[in-house]
């Protein structure tokens, strides 16, 4: 096979797997659809693959959104209780009023 048959049989063989890349069907129903035997099938494909790198078929695009994050007006903050012998207690703010009043009872 001369350079001209060599590069004809390329873009031949290339034109039937991208045809396969782009269908739905299985490689082996492709292959038999087209006469082809299998490990001549697999060859091109291979060839095909390393020419134009791997099929992309499959995967779509996602996009990640930012986090939600609440308003600033509702920030979570804390309460700080701070005794004259140094003792500090830090809560969050959602500690109810009379968790925080049996906690200064305590100490």
């Amino acid at each position: 096979m001369n350079k001209t048959e060599q590069e004809e049989r390329l873009r031949e063989m290339f034109s039937l797997i991208r045809k396969y890349e782009e269908s739905n069907i299985s490689a082996r129903a492709f292959y038999r659809q087209h006469n082809l035997p299998e490990h001549i099938f697999y060859y091109w494909r291979r060839k095909y693959r390393e020419a134009h790198g791997p099929a992309e078929k499959g995967f779509l695009p996602i996009e990640i959104g930012l986090p939600v994050l609440p308003p600033a007006n509702e920030h979570r903050g804390s309460v700080q209780i701070q005794y004259p012998n140094g003792v500090q207690i830090t809560l969050d703010k959602s500690v109810s009023i009379s968790r925080i009043r049996a906690l200064i009872t305590a100490i």
